[in-house]
C-alpha cells in the first residue's frame, strides 16, 4: 500500500496530474495483505462539508479558498501554516479491502453502468480518489463513502492492479460518510427516485423523522414524505420501480398508492403499473385511470333536502333536514376578523365550547 502526500504546491505545478504519480507495477501475483494505515490529517468538517468533497485533480490541497491567494500582480502567496491544516493524503488501497456502507445512497448499479465505468477507468485511469473510513469492526479494511461504482468496476474487470486512490476520513462515522456520498452523487449524477426512497427509508428505519431528513437534504417535508409511499406498495410494483426508475418515478408511485389506499386490490395497482410501463403510457394517462378507478369506489352521496335557506348579494346559507348547514360566500379582507368574532359568538351555543385544533398547520400537497 502506498501513500502519496497531499500538500500545497506552487502555481507552476498546478497542472501536474495525480496520474503522474509512480504506480506500483502490475503483478500477476495476488496482492499481499494490506498494512494498517496510520491516521492522517483530514478536515474536521460536518457530514456534508465541502472541504473534502471536491474532486482531487493533482497533488495539491482540495479546493480551498484560503489555501493560497493571489496578490494584485497575479502572483500567488503562501498563507500561514494554519491553512495547511486542511491538507491530507491520497493513498492506494486494494479494491478487495473495501466494504459496502449500510446506508449506501445508491441502490441501482446496472451492468451497463459498471461496464462503462470500467471502460473509462481502463482507458483513462482513476482521476478522483474515492472516500472511505476505517472499518472499526475489521482492522485493515475500509467502509466506502463515495466511489462504490468505481470499486465494483475495478473488481469486475480486474483492472488498475486492483489498486484505488483513496482519501481516508478518520474523523467520520459510517453515517457521516454516507451523507457525504449522497451529496456527491446528487451533484455529480443525481439519484433516481427509487434510490432516494430507499436511502431515506434507511434513516426512517433508524428512527429519523421526515423533519430531520429534511434538514439534512434541504428538501421540504411535504416533498420528502411522498417517498415513503414506496415502502407501502407491493413488492411487484417495487420491482417495476427498480427496473424502470425513470418511468416509475415518485409521482407514479404516489398515483399507484392512491389506488391502493382507496381500498382497491394490490393486483389492480400491479396490473395498471404493468400496462403503464409495457405500453409506455403517459403520466396523464395513468392519473386519469387512477381517477376513474377511485371514483368508482366512492359511495353515492345522498344529501338531505334543504329545509331552510337564504340567498344574499355575496353568498348564501342553507340548512338541511338532517341538521347540517352550509355557508358559502365571500368576506371582504378588512371585515374577516369581525366576521370570525361574530360567528364564534353565534355558533358557541349550538356547537359547544371551542376545542384545541391545528387549523393553521399546513398540510402536505401530494401530486
Amino acid at each position: 500500500m502506498r501513500r502519496a502526500p497531499f500538500a500545497p504546491v506552487q502555481d507552476n505545478q498546478a497542472e501536474t496530474s495525480v496520474k503522474s504519480e509512480t504506480r506500483p507495477p502490475a503483478s500477476k501475483k495476488p496482492a499481499p495483505p494490506p498494512l494498517i494505515l496510520p491516521a492522517i490529517t483530514t478536515p474536521g468538517a460536518g457530514a456534508l462539508a465541502r472541504t473534502v468533497d471536491e474532486p482531487v485533480e493533482s497533488p495539491s490541497p482540495v479546493s480551498n479558498p484560503v489555501a493560497e491567494q493571489a496578490d494584485e500582480r497575479g502572483q500567488h502567496q503562501s498563507l500561514p501554516s494554519s491553512a495547511a491544516a486542511h491538507a491530507y493524503e491520497v493513498v492506494y488501497i486494494s479494491a478487495h479491502d473495501i466494504d459496502p456502507n449500510r446506508f449506501a445512497p445508491r441502490e441501482i448499479y446496472g451492468d451497463n453502468t459498471l461496464q462503462e465505468r470500467a471502460d473509462s477507468l481502463e482507458a483513462n485511469g482513476q482521476r478522483d480518489p474515492i472516500h472511505v473510513i476505517p472499518n472499526p469492526a475489521k482492522p485493515g479494511r475500509f467502509i466506502i463513502g463515495d466511489g462504490w461504482t468505481r470499486v465494483q468496476a475495478v473488481r469486475m474487470r480486474d483492472i488498475l492492479n486492483l489498486q484505488l486512490k483513496a482519501i481516508i476520513h478518520t474523523d467520520k462515522s459510517e453515517e457521516d460518510i454516507a451523507w457525504m456520498g449522497y451529496a456527491q452523487n446528487e451533484e455529480r449524477e443525481a439519484h433516481t427516485d427509487f434510490d432516494r426512497a430507499k436511502f431515506y427509508q434507511k434513516w426512517r428505519d433508524q428512527g429519523w423523522t421526515w423533519e430531520q431528513i429534511s434538514k439534512k437534504t434541504g428538501i421540504p417535508v411535504g416533498s420528502l414524505s411522498q417517498y415513503g409511499n414506496y415502502s407501502k406498495l407491493d413488492v411487484d410494483i417495487l420491482h417495476y420501480a427498480k427496473r424502470h426508475p425513470e418511468k416509475v418515478s415518485v409521482n407514479v408511485v404516489n398515483q399507484l398508492w392512491r389506488l391502493v389506499s382507496a381500498k382497491k386490490s394490490a393486483e389492480a395497482a400491479i396490473s395498471l403499473c404493468k400496462t403503464f410501463v409495457d405500453n409506455d403510457e403517459s403520466f396523464r394517462w395513468l392519473k386519469e385511470r387512477v381517477d376513474s378507478l377511485t371514483m368508482e369506489q366512492r359511495p353515492d352521496r345522498k344529501s338531505s333536502p334543504v329545509k331552510f335557506q337564504r340567498r344574499y348579494e355575496h353568498g348564501h346559507f342553507k340548512q338541511r333536514s338532517d341538521g347540517k348547514i352550509e355557508i358559502v360566500g365571500m368576506i371582504p379582507p378588512d371585515k374577516l376578523e369581525q366576521f370570525n368574532e361574530t360567528m364564534d359568538k353565534l355558533l358557541r351555543p349550538y356547537f359547544g365550547s371551542e376545542e384545541p385544533s391545528n387549523i393553521n398547520t399546513p398540510t402536505d400537497n401530494q401530486q
